[in-house]
């Protein structure tokens, strides 16, 4: 359990057990590798830095399993948060090469398509070369027709023709078949664009086809990566809200256990308080005990006297008989006093011949000293031993004395004192706390190893355990230093 010291600056995070329990380990580490060490220092220093590691990772008491749990969710939500927020960055970066290849792939469409419209162009102007050259051609082979044909040489024949306008005729029709050559071979030609430009369509049109197909799948690609990146932008918004929650919680949570902390540091001065009241009045009425019996003593010395002077004033022999009575009352008084003195003795050994018994059977699982608060993250008291053990185990009374205190406390548990009164000149409280239930009463004059209850967890504890602490004249100290050591 934790009590008073100067608060530090808080830390809102939690790092202690595992943060001491790697300095512990690397002081293992150190201490065994250390030049010069004895094997049985070495063995000694490994076993008792193993039970501060185990102390340290048990050393929760005083922290609500709340405040972890709620400390734990926050982490836990950030550590899905950042999960999301990475996974949200990957598909908006996916979502964006998306868009741009979509882009690029339209693009591509429009070239195409324009492609297509050049070669259809294309195509419209070869076949209107081609038609043309084909008039022409056919026109001339019509006309070499009607002037090479054999009704005209047998008009030639009848009709008065000189030999002039036979060549002029036969230079024509030489002429005519000459250009109809050309014509045929430009017609020829004119067929080969035409066909190579509806080729070029053809293959213009299928390149637009295999353009269109893929912008239409790049499309929707690039859809569903946005539909994708919208859901988990969804999820991280919705990620962000639960890691916002969960730090509030954690927030709530830190302050209830500032809260707990104060509750838990004024029971501890509250006790103090009033253990040192039992103190002053035990010492008030022992004073008054003291002044009584000294009262009597002097009343007695006050009437041996005066029936001394009586007997005196009787006698003739007075001198001689009171000063035999002085010497025996001396020798009485000096009797009384030294019969006194040995029983005071004989009861001081009594008492520190007792010795004090540990109250249970169990590990030492935490010392008393400070400690990092698991929660708060600043150095406090661990105010006690801890020894653990099963729920249920018996609860026995170090040393006989009389139960002073028993109640409940949201942070101690069940809690019960029983003061042993004066033992060596020290006033010795113990105290038992996180019982299940104790079965002896305030009042009650209990002896040593009797069993008073039985170990519990709870109040502010992570299992079943018996803290132990002891006072020594008001002021809480270190149960193992002296009187169970």
């Amino acid at each position: 359990m934790y009590r008073d010291l100067p608060p530090q600056p808080e830390n809102p995070r939690t790092a202690p057990i595992r943060v001491v329990v790697a300095a512990l380990v690397l002081a293992l580490v150190v201490s065994m590798g250390a030049l010069g060490a004895s094997a049985d220092q070495l063995d000694e220093r490994r076993e008792e830095l193993k039970t501060e590691i185990a102390q340290a990772k048990s050393s929760v008491d005083g922290a609500s399993a709340a405040v972890n749990d709620a400390i734990a969710a926050l982490e836990a939500a950030e550590a899905e948060l950042a999960a999301a927020e990475a996974a949200l960055k990957e598909a908006e970066e996916a979502t964006e090469k998306a868009r741009t290849l979509d882009e690029q792939r339209a693009e591509e469409l429009a070239d195409a398509e324009h492609k297509v419209k050049q070669a259809e162009a294309d195509v419209a102007a070869a076949q209107a070369a081609f038609d043309s050259v084909d008039a022409r051609t056919t026109e001339e082979l019509t006309v070499i027709t009607q002037q090479s044909g054999p009704l005209v040489d047998f008009a030639l024949l009848l009709t008065d023709v000189s030999m002039a306008d036979l060549n002029h005729r036969a230079q024509l029709g030489e002429t005519l078949l000459t250009s109809s050559a050309l014509e045929l071979d430009e017609l020829q030609e004119q067929r080969f664009k035409l066909d190579a430009a509806k080729s070029a369509a053809d293959d213009a049109r299928a390149a637009a086809k295999d353009a269109r197909e893929e912008a239409a799948r790049q499309l929707a690609d690039t859809e569903a990566k946005e539909d994708r990146a919208e859901q988990l932008r969804t999820d991280v918004e919705g990620k962000v809200a639960a890691r916002d929650k969960a730090r509030v919680a954690a927030q709530n949570e830190l302050k209830a256990e500032q809260a707990r902390q104060s509750e838990l540091e004024a029971e501890a001065a509250d006790v103090d308080r009033r253990i040192a009241e039992r103190i002053a009045r035990e010492e008030a009425a022992r004073k008054a005990a003291e002044e009584k019996a000294a009262r009597e003593a002097a009343a007695r010395e006050a009437a041996a006297r005066e029936a001394a002077a009586r007997q005196s004033a009787a006698a003739n022999k007075a001198a001689a008989d009171k000063a035999a009575a002085s010497r025996a009352a001396a020798n009485r008084a000096a009797a009384q006093k030294a019969a006194a003195q040995k029983a005071a003795t004989q009861k001081a050994a009594a008492s520190s011949s007792t010795g004090f018994m540990l109250p249970v059977n169990g590990r030492l699982s935490s010392r008393y000293g400070m400690r990092l608060h698991p929660v708060l993250g600043y150095r406090k008291l661990h105010d006690g031993t801890d020894f653990a053990a099963a729920c249920g185990t018996p609860i026995k009374a170090a040393a006989a004395g009389t139960v002073a205190e028993r109640y409940y406390n949201a942070g101690y548990g069940n809690r019960l004192m029983i003061d042993h009164g004066r033992i060596n000149g020290t006033y010795v409280t113990t105290g038992y706390n996180h019982a299940t239930k104790y079965i002896v009463g305030v009042g009650q004059r209990v002896s040593k190893g009797q069993v008073i209850g039985y170990v519990g967890t709870t109040g502010y504890s992570t299992g079943c355990h018996l803290h132990l602490m002891v006072w020594q004249n008001g002021s809480v100290t270190n149960p193992m230093a002296k009187w169970f050591g």
